[in-house]
């Protein structure tokens, strides 16, 4: 369990929090016992940042103590009010790199650390300002792509996620509580929880749980998108449907079969949710030594896929590979697409949908007929289900694991109670499910997974 600090935790921090590069603003943060010390150390202005209140600003110099730096606001946040709950002073100034880099280096001289990545959320969360939910959140808001996402990290951060797993775990304690006193005054036949209570409240939790992990897959849906595949025979169209879908000219296009011979990539954002759009080379029997490799490729990106447009030439009929792409795929999550419909069609829908057992799109990738329909198709399919973006709250594949762990503890602890077996069976099961939602809240955690969490942040936040 980490809820302390020692002498590395109590240090002075600092760290640059704005993006590298040019800008307006730039930020040189601070936060631990001495900011305020260092701050008036390396000002000029009317006041010092130590006579200041709790967020007041002032306006003045930075100086190294031999020549000014550059011209700036210094922005005080006194502890407990703070993002850390300690003394925390942004030096705002100019966004050039290098007066960002000696005003940095000037803090340093005075005393202050450099922030390791993620510093600064670390101590709001051993402070007890924040879950390490919370944290996550903050993570997953800076590294958002796509809106959908960002709004989901903001519920997060919200702490609702937060929420429900304590009332998950005060439901649990009670119910731990009751069957422990029980098997303590086992021989003085004092019933503290009826067995169907039991049965209720194990049922109830694991209906709570499954909907978290039902969230945490839409989570994970904005956090990390979805890898949608394009593939079929050679000048099927596929270069031309990911052009249009990308609405601008990214792989090259011709009439002659295997002009791709390699799988390409792009993003789109469809309508808040990150897609990873591949293009592949045309799968074919006959393909050269060149081909064969991207053949080989366009099948490992179809078996990664979270969804596959198949897709067929309609000006052509259904030949013998056809069916043993259809065969090949249909264990897998596809749309099946009939492209061409501009031209005379020779391809037999009806037998189409039977070889494949489901719903055939028709689209015209050249002309741009059925690509709203194909769009909103895809949604549709990414969003199964009662699958919905506004469910997100868990935005790690961490805090979905665990929750998967917790979800498998109340189902054994539920199947061992139907079975009628010793209530202290019930009793370890479900503690280890209290102990797994701790790390998801951070009650319990260990500084290797603390570590490994906070790595994926800039060093200024």
């Amino acid at each position: 369990m980490v809820k302390g600090t020692g002498d590395k935790d109590s240090d002075t921090i600092a760290g640059i929090a704005t993006p590298p590069g040019i800008g307006g603003i730039g930020i040189v943060r601070m936060s631990g016992p001495d900011a305020l010390r260092i701050a008036d150390s390396i000002f000029e202005g009317k006041k010092k940042p130590s006579e200041l209140k709790g967020f007041q600003a002032i306006y003045g110099w930075i100086t190294d103590g031999e020549q000014r730096l550059d011209e700036a606001i210094v922005l005080v946040m006194r502890g407990p009010r703070s993002y850390t709950r300690e003394d925390v002073v942004e030096l705002q100034c100019h966004g050039g790199p290098v007066v960002l880099r000696q005003i940095l280096d000037a803090v340093l001289k005075k005393g202050a650390r450099l922030a390791e990545p993620g510093e600064f959320t670390r101590r709001a969360f051993l402070s007890g300002r924040i879950d390490l939910s919370q944290a996550e959140a903050v993570a997953s808001l800076v590294f958002s792509q796509t809106s959908g996402s960002a709004r989901a990290a903001l519920r997060g951060l919200s702490g609702e996620l937060g929420k429900k797993i304590k009332g998950v775990r005060e439901v649990l304690m009670k119910l731990v509580a009751d069957l422990e006193a029980g098997l303590d005054f086992a021989e003085e036949d004092i019933e503290f929880v009826r067995r169907e209570d039991v049965e209720r409240e194990l049922k109830d939790i694991l209906l709570r749980i499954s909907g978290l992990i039902r969230g945490a897959r839409a989570g994970m849906i904005l956090s990390e998108g979805v890898k949608l595949v394009i593939a079929g025979k050679p000048n099927a169209g596929k270069s031309t449907l990911m052009n249009a879908l990308l609405e601008r000219d990214r792989v090259i296009v011709t009439p002659y079969p295997g002009t791709t011979r390699d799988v390409v990539e792009e993003v789109i954002n469809l309508d808040g949710v990150l897609v990873r759009l591949s293009d592949t080379a045309g799968i074919r029997e006959d393909a050269g030594e060149i081909e064969k490799e991207g053949v080989a490729r366009s099948w490992r990106a179809i078996q990664e896929a979270d969804l596959i447009l198949l897709m067929f030439d309609g000006s052509e009929r259904i030949s013998e590979y056809d069916r043993r792409l259809i065969e090949e795929t249909k264990n897998l999550k596809r749309l099946i697409l009939v492209n061409k419909i501009d031209l005379k069609i020779e391809l037999n829908l009806r037998e189409l949908e039977a070889l494949s057992g489901s719903e055939v799109l028709e689209i015209s990738a050249r002309e741009g007929t059925g690509l709203d329909r194909l769009r909103k198709r895809i949604q549709e399919m990414i969003w199964e289900g009662d699958l919905s973006g506004e469910d997100a709250l868990v935005s790690s594949a961490r805090q979905l694991e665990l929750l998967k762990r917790v979800k498998d503890g109340i189902e054994d602890a539920l199947n061992a109670h139907k079975e009628n077996l010793s209530e202290e069976f019930i009793v370890a099961e479900l503690r280890k499910a209290l102990n797994v939602l701790a790390e998801i809240s951070g009650e319990i955690i260990s500084d290797e997974i603390l570590d490994m969490i906070f790595s994926r942040f800039c060093i200024g936040k």
